[in-house]
């Protein structure tokens, strides 16, 4: 086994819901209707390989199977980039009537695996070439896996969660070699309750295709799928302008409004959007997030490795690299996203030197582009370069005060130290509003001794130092 410089966590969430209608867009799946009243929430987390950077990495789930009785809980097609699930939760798929019972196992079908890396191992691996950025189709010896469940009772007219931790340490061998057979564990939780992941799928950029005023939902739309959201009195409205709406609210939404959203899970199983940030009024300029890898300042430009697109048929494929072209004339805008911890804003201001324009580019850090027109394929021409929420995984080296310093023993990615000598990253914690923790069938919190233990941590990345970079931490998860 080679070391895989990040271990992270992802969390995948299937979502099947009592005594409601299935289907719905590619983001909930079709399912299998079952002749019960119970519902069950699949959340799949994973950790992966440790001189190889893993950029983008890519799986469709096609099935999940509970047994005894062959109980189809998810079928059809979703594929999901994982990289930004080191800290978050994406939710897959819905299902219904589920038989309450006593259940033994889950079997999770998959389809098409792929991954973006840089190889800093000192050896070509998988066909990928030294120091060189490449996507790997890993070989699958198996693309299947039965876990076993233990003690997993469905009570009747109930919610009850799988959290299934798929380590990637283990499913990839050192050839890049898959196989989900390897490495899987299942854990039990309560949606909205005991053992649950808090919120949910963080910052989901895409467009509003649809709007249901009657049923205040809407539904997000981007090159993954589908969302079909519901909207309440605990969803917040951030930085809609006035033309869209005199007050925030289910009245700002308009259609093809390209929106940020945060997605979480209610305790009765319904899918919340909690938090909805306001990006563009219309989608003709897209918007493209991914990972920044390397910068030319000399030519104005930088190279991405693209994570989320905000429409379909843009011709970019999720995990592709491109070049990146800002301008002086017109000048290209560098701004921060507005953050958020929960309802909360979170404060940027101590770290606004550090983000003013191209010199503070630097590699690890996730933004998001406004897509010019002109842009090609290959090279994107930005409008705007927006610093967004970076994920790293690596192990705590020390903890000061309200600074978790993260990147001991080299744990960092290789894209930190390979590009700059970044040895360190400095994980700037907050009380008001507070950092999130959490820990996968656990509790941890800000006073919990985090030094020795691998942690992914996610926020805005800073470049604040020669060796070290500052991240503004909005939540620490303990792997």
């Amino acid at each position: 086994m080679f070391p895989i410089r990040s271990i992270w966590p992802i969390s995948v969430v299937i979502f099947c819901a009592a005594l409601v209608g299935c289907g719905g867009t590619n983001q909930f799946g079709s399912q299998t209707q079952n002749n019960g009243n119970s519902s069950v929430v699949i959340a799949m987390t994973d950790s992966p390989p440790s001189t190889v950077s893993v950029l983008s990495a890519e799986v469709t789930l096609t099935g999940a199977t509970l047994a005894p009785g062959n109980v189809s809980i998810f079928s059809g097609s979703t594929t999901v980039e994982l990289t930004r699930l080191q800290t978050d939760i994406g939710y897959i798929a819905t299902a219904s009537k589920i038989p309450a019972g006593n259940y033994t196992s889950v079997t999770l079908t998959f389809a098409n695996p792929s991954l973006t890396i840089e190889n800093d191992t000192g050896s070509t691996i998988a066909g990928c070439a030294m120091s060189s950025i490449c996507t790997v189709v890993p070989a699958a010896s198996s693309l299947s896996t039965t876990v076993p469940l233990t003690a997993f009772t469905i009570a009747s007219s109930s919610l009850t969660g799988l959290l299934i931790d798929v380590n990637l340490d283990n499913l990839l061998n050192s050839a890049l070699g898959a196989d989900f057979s390897s490495g899987t564990t299942v854990t039990s939780f309560t949606p909205a309750g005991t053992a649950a992941p808090p919120v949910g799928a963080e910052d989901v950029v895409g467009h509003v295709a649809s709007i249901n005023a009657s049923g205040n939902t809407f539904t997000l739309s981007n090159a993954a799928g589908s969302f079909s959201l519901k909207v309440d009195g605990t969803s917040t409205f951030f930085q809609f302008p006035n033309s869209a709406c005199s007050a925030p609210g289910f009245a700002c939404l308009k259609a093809n409004q390209i929106l940020s959203v945060d997605i979480g899970l209610q305790a009765d199983g319904s899918i919340l959007a909690r938090n909805i940030l306001f990006e563009d009024a219309d989608s003709s300029d897209i918007e493209v997030e991914g990972e920044i890898t390397s910068t030319n300042v000399a030519s104005q430009q930088f190279s991405l490795i693209v994570h989320s697109i905000s429409a379909s048929g843009t011709g970019l494929k999720i995990g592709q690299a491109v070049t990146v072209q800002y301008s002086a004339s017109p000048a290209t805008t560098f701004d921060v996203d507005f953050l958020h911890v929960d309802n909360l804003q979170e404060s940027t201001t101590s770290f606004s030197t550090f983000y003013t324009g191209p010199a503070d580019l630097v590699a690890g850090q996730e933004v998001s582009l406004r897509r010019n027109s002109t842009s090609t394929n290959s090279t994107i021409v930005a409008d705007r370069v927006r610093l967004r929420s970076s994920r790293v995984t690596a192990t705590v080296q020390s903890e000061a005060s309200s600074v978790i310093t993260i990147g001991q023993n080299s744990s960092l990615p290789s894209l930190f130290f390979g590009h700059g000598g970044v040895t360190q990253i400095l994980a700037q914690t907050s009380v008001t509003p507070p950092t999130t923790y959490y820990e996968i069938g656990g509790t941890i919190n800000a006073s919990t001794n985090l030094t020795n233990d691998p942690v992914s941590v996610r926020g805005p990345l800073f470049n604040t130092g020669v060796t070290n970079r500052t991240l503004l931490a909005t939540r620490v998860v303990l792997k």
